[in-house]
């Protein structure tokens, strides 16, 4: 992220009376997400920054400092004023909490947008494509080792192989919880290694596999707690907006 913006998020949550983690829980992720757009270390994603905006009552253009002009196809518009037309973060429907675009797909960096992950706006926020990998590697030389080792001494190559589905299990937990984001964690791949646990150590391979019914159960309740961390989100801003 742009050092800039960074300062100007932190300027703007300490004009409004909040420490991280009351923003934090406002916009319904961890402290350590906040703490990181504000050392510049990574960018909030568009719901997030919406949120901001309506909470911190600017438009996304004063919350980017986006004072260039922005070009649009046909030729170069400026970026209108607020006082002329600019689009503000609480232009959404009243009765809802929708926005044009506002999709409910996999996000924030997760799931279909992996590998191709990035974050670009006109003052220069930068890439965030393998910001987490450098974890990844120690934990998954660390898991190899120690499989190698009761492989060797013990014998233990079967079952020792279900270490490795620590590696993608370990990775997306952290990275979710430093994104306050579950969609990032690989709750089909926990789940494939309960029941293969299960099934190995102790031959319930039956009735084990109902453990899958809880996979279309997972997405759809963390989609339904981050709408209500929204929500609620978006019902304080106003509030204190409305107070002021």
């Amino acid at each position: 992220m742009n050092i800039e913006i960074a300062n100007r998020l932190v300027n703007l949550r300490k004009r409004n009376h909040l420490s991280q983690e009351a923003l934090a829980e406002r916009l319904g992720i961890s402290r350590q997400a906040v703490s990181k757009w504000e050392r510049a270390e990574a960018s909030p994603d568009t719901d997030n920054l919406i949120l901001l905006a309506r909470l911190y009552k600017v438009s996304l253009d004063e919350l980017l400092l986006t004072e260039d002009e922005i070009p649009e196809p046909g030729g170069e518009v400026q970026a209108p004023s607020q006082g002329e037309g600019a689009v503000w973060a609480d232009e959404a429907d009243a009765s809802g909490f929708s926005l044009p675009g506002d999709s409910r797909e996999p996000e924030e960096g997760c799931g279909q947008e992996e590998g191709n992950r990035q974050e670009i706006w006109e003052n220069g926020i930068q890439e965030q494509d393998g910001q987490n990998e450098g974890r990844y590697y120690p934990m998954a030389a660390a898991i190899i080792i120690c499989y190698l080792f009761i492989g060797f001494v013990f014998n233990a190559w079967h079952p020792g192989w279900l270490m490795f589905l620590l590696i993608p299990i370990g990775y997306s937990l952290a990275v979710a919880i430093e994104t306050g984001n579950a969609y990032c964690f690989s709750y089909p791949v926990l789940v494939a290694a309960i029941y293969l646990s299960l099934g190995i150590f102790f031959d319930a391979w039956h009735p084990g596999w109902i453990i899958f019914l809880t996979i279309p159960l997972y997405y759809p309740t963390v989609s339904w707690l981050k709408d209500r961390a929204r929500r609620r989100a978006y019902k304080q801003g106003r509030k204190d907006g409305q107070g002021r």
